[in-house]
């Protein structure tokens, strides 16, 4: 039998956005130069004034088709 267990929190940009200037796991669709990204993982921050932003690419197009909160269910903040 193989279970699932869910630890994390999936949400989009339109339910929630998340604290900003850190970094979260994304799954987005973008193009920067000559490469294009089609619904995959990215580690991203977003920005109120900036927007979304990665340290790793300059991108020229970017969807955040959702974003996820890695802090596991029940984890108290210290």
């Amino acid at each position: 039998m193989i279970e699932r267990q869910v630890i994390v929190s999936w949400y989009t940009p339109e339910e929630r956005m998340p604290e900003q200037n850190k970094f979260y796991i994304c799954t987005i669709s973008a193009k920067s130069k000559s490469l294009r990204f089609d619904h995959v993982l990215m580690n991203l921050a977003w920005d109120e004034d900036d927007g979304w932003y990665s340290m790793e690419y300059d991108f020229e197009e970017l969807t955040v088709h959702a974003w996820c909160d890695l802090e596991p269910y029940g984890r108290r903040r210290g």
